[in-house]
């Protein structure tokens, strides 16, 4: 658990795993396919919502002294990810492509924040830096509630914002979590699905570039329910019906991203990243994980973070 931890503070970015060929999986409520800008909608509001970053957010990052230097996509330093493009007109796409970089989205679930405040490389956000990066977040979670939300968490009476539904989902999906379900699923076929030669625990066995993939079945599921981090990689929550409607999902997009060379993963090994032995595992352990929550057989939260 502490390699993993550390490699928390090393690796702020997403490099999904990889895998073979298995049977088609269930169909499992996931991303919409039709995503626009940042993943949200593609209307107006994820246009303002990418404006927001490159317009305030991409300086911060890309300043001298600031994350670039260690995370510059032309050549990271050491164990981590490339996560500020050296070009301004890059900068969006490869930024939105590390999930460990935007988490769930929230401001209190974005290691872009967290992580500056837990004292990362003892880097600091002034308040004008860290209310730019919070109104970037908040733009981006918006535009994914897009398709009928109803609270902006502006004071409105019983509204909930999307942020809040964000972080209330997330921890109850924690707690509907089991072992049992997890093992059931075979959730460490993760572990040993392969991209050439290599196993995906060969790079993730530790929790490397923000993924967790271990052989080690109370390991796994230990990280990936107790750290929203590392649970992001796997589930994330829907807002595009609404913030009334929103649920949580399978988290595709992340795995399509690298498995298809999707800009910032181009140097990632291919795979198939719907249609795998992890895949399969994923999407079982979605529908048990549902079934208790359904039932209101789910235990009390369990994120720590």
């Amino acid at each position: 658990m502490r390699n993993i931890l550390l490699a928390v503070v090393a690796a702020t970015g997403l490099v999904g795993c990889v895998g073979g060929i298995d049977t088609n999986p269930t169909p499992i409520p996931s991303d919409p396919p039709a995503q626009g800008v940042g993943g949200g909608t593609s209307g107006p509001g994820a246009q303002a919502a990418r404006t927001s970053f490159e317009t305030n957010v991409y300086p911060i990052i890309s300043a001298a002294g600031r994350c670039v230097g260690c995370h510059s996509s032309s050549g990271p330093v050491g164990n981590v990810t490339g996560f500020v493009a050296p070009a301004a007109t890059d900068g969006y796409v490869t930024a939105v492509g590390y999930q460990a970089l935007v988490g769930d989205w929230t401001p209190a679930g974005a290691p872009i924040l967290t992580k500056i405040a837990a004292g990362h490389n003892g880097q600091t956000y002034t308040d004008a830096e860290k209310g730019k990066i919070t109104d970037w977040l908040t733009a981006e979670l918006t535009a994914r509630a897009a398709g009928g939300g109803t609270g902006t968490g502006s004071g409105t009476p019983g509204a909930e914002s999307p942020a809040d539904a964000t972080l209330r989902l997330t921890k109850q999906w924690s707690g509907c979590m089991t072992q049992t379900n997890f093992n059931t699923a075979n959730m460490v076929a993760w572990a040993t699905m392969r991209a050439d030669n290599s196993q995906c625990q060969t790079c993730h066995v530790d929790g490397e570039y923000g993924q967790i993939a271990t052989n080690v079945p109370t390991t796994f599921f230990n990280v990936i329910s107790t750290n929203k981090y590392y649970m992001a990689q796997y589930f994330t929550v829907d807002l595009s019906k609404g913030v009334a409607a929103a649920q949580v999902i399978v988290n595709t997009r992340s795995f399509t991203g690298v498995g298809t060379d999707l800009p910032p993963h181009v140097e990632h090994p291919r795979f198939n990243p719907t249609n795998s032995a992890g895949m399969t595992a994923l999407n079982k352990f979605y529908t048990l994980t549902m079934a208790n929550l359904t039932a209101g057989t789910c235990g009390p939260p369990t994120l720590t973070n």
